[in-house]
């Protein structure tokens, strides 16, 4: 069997064929149906709060929330280059311009200190990312927030059923999202949670995502971005199995963690007080420089384990981003692509996970 970096957490098949049924009978497959709506309220009950709502994928998700959170008259957001293309890109798509800046020293996202410098009379928002789900610095960044006037929309799209001292990670800043793509820690096959703390922003996003109707009239900008009954079920039946598939990895997370903390090559990650993690994912620094990822990767590769250095490339490296707008230097994000590397993670991989540690310090110690 193929150990890949992480995989899909699926729910029983015959619970879903039984819930698929009962769709194909109603022959009412999407427009928000019984099942997404019995799926956005267990979700409001989880999250405990009634502001959010669902979108067909991560990305669609991101583009309304900066369509709609940032300021409308000013062009400029500020995010970090260590990431996934889908945030830059949806900053493009909803008609803005990305500015990035350079991650903290000690972590992986963006903090206030490096954004500050990059705050001017067009920036339209601050679009920080919780990488790997772990929380960025949001008591810092809602302080930035207030003092300057400036939203901040968190691609939270790894933190799905992250807390940070009892409240949910995504119930933070203007608007927050989260990715629910098939390999993510909670699923719907394709799709995505958006958050706004203004209610009347979530009103313009339900209406964008349904075509820009709202009371039978088409009064706004939309797309069509709605949850089909499919994919909600996907979601609505594996919520129930989410607490346990977090216990299930957090034995892998924290095997790792006991394993690499005495390896001199290796920089474990430190959970912060009061967070609650999904873990999704394991990351690791590895120091000694002469140690080539690329092998590391191959070899591992070789024993069918999979492994993946993100984020290696940072965007403004790749040819679509190469020129875009930075502020200051980005050393620390450029130091760490070079250096990072994710090891699988999953519940199932319990039974796994010393073959895993060993095979990787194997490989760490071969080339």
């Amino acid at each position: 069997m193929k150990i890949t970096v992480n995989r899909p957490s699926l729910p029983l098949y015959s619970e879903f064929e039984e819930l698929a049924k009962e769709i194909w009978d109603s022959n009412y497959l999407t427009n928000f149906g019984t099942v997404h709506n019995k799926l956005l309220h267990n979700l409001e009950l989880m999250f405990r709060t009634e502001n959010i709502a669902l979108c067909n994928n991560g990305t669609n998700t991101l583009i309304g929330a900066v369509k709609i959170a940032a300021l409308p008259k000013k062009k400029k957001v500020i995010t970090t280059p260590f990431t996934f293309a889908a945030t830059a890109h949806s900053i493009l798509w909803a008609d803005k311009q990305p500015v990035f800046v350079d991650i903290a020293k000690d972590g992986f996202c963006i903090s206030p200190e490096t954004v500050e410098p990059a705050i001017d009379s067009e920036t339209a928002a601050i679009l920080p990312v919780h990488c790997y789900g772990l929380p960025c610095d949001i008591a810092g960044f809602s302080e930035l927030s207030r003092k300057t006037g400036t939203p901040i929309i968190y691609d939270a799209a790894h933190a799905f059923g992250v807390e940070v001292n009892g409240k949910s990670l995504i119930c933070e800043g203007s608007a927050s999202i989260v990715s629910t793509h098939a390999t993510k820690a909670f699923n719907t096959v394709e799709g995505g949670i958006a958050y706004f703390s203004d209610e009347e922003q979530l009103r313009q996003f339900t209406a964008m995502t349904n075509f820009g109707i709202n009371k039978g009239v088409t009064d706004q900008l939309g797309f069509n971005g709605k949850l089909s009954e499919l994919h909600a079920a996907v979601g609505l039946l594996g919520l129930k199995y989410f607490s346990q598939r977090v216990v299930e990895r957090s034995k892998v997370w924290n095997y790792y963690h006991e394993f690499f903390s005495d390896i001199d090559t290796v920089e474990t990650t430190v959970i912060s007080e009061g967070v609650v993690l999904n873990y999704a994912y394991y990351p690791v620094k590895i120091g000694d420089r002469n140690i080539d990822l690329d092998e590391v990767v191959l070899k591992l590769a070789a024993k069918d384990i999979i492994v993946r250095k993100y984020f290696s490339e940072l965007l403004t490296e790749m040819p679509f981003f190469k020129g875009s707008l930075t502020v200051g230097t980005l050393d620390n994000a450029a130091a760490l692509s070079n250096r990072i590397l994710c090891l699988p993670i999953h519940e199932n991989y319990v039974v796994h996970q010393e073959f895993i540690a060993a095979e990787v310090l194997a490989a760490l110690k071969s080339v």
